[in-house]
């Protein structure tokens, strides 16, 4: 009986190394996958918010009713602007949905 004992005790010692391993394992996979899934929260995170829909109907319009290579070397020269133009949309934003 006793060294059944002994071999329960051994059994259990081994599946509670193996529960923490696992465990970490499972902690670096999931901290991967927050880093995988970071750019798509940010994206349902953009059309969630008002001004989303906005731009969408906007920039469709434009592509159907003007001239899309016109409106590519404009967005590309504006591109030059983006990291001005960004922290300011918010304020944009606000002032859009009249608060």
């Amino acid at each position: 009986m006793n060294a059944h004992g002994e071999l329960l005790a051994a059994r259990r010692e081994l599946l509670l190394a193996r529960s923490e391993r696992l465990r970490l394992e499972l902690g670096d996979d999931s901290a991967a996958l927050a880093l995988r899934f970071r750019l798509a929260d940010r994206i349902v995170a953009r059309a969630r918010s008002g001004l989303a829909p906005v731009l969408l109907v906007g920039g469709a319009a434009l592509v159907l009713f003007g001239r899309p290579r016109r409106i590519l070397r404009m967005a590309l020269k504006l591109l030059l602007f983006w990291p001005v133009i960004r922290p300011l949309l918010p304020h944009f934003a606000d002032l859009w949905r009249g608060r």
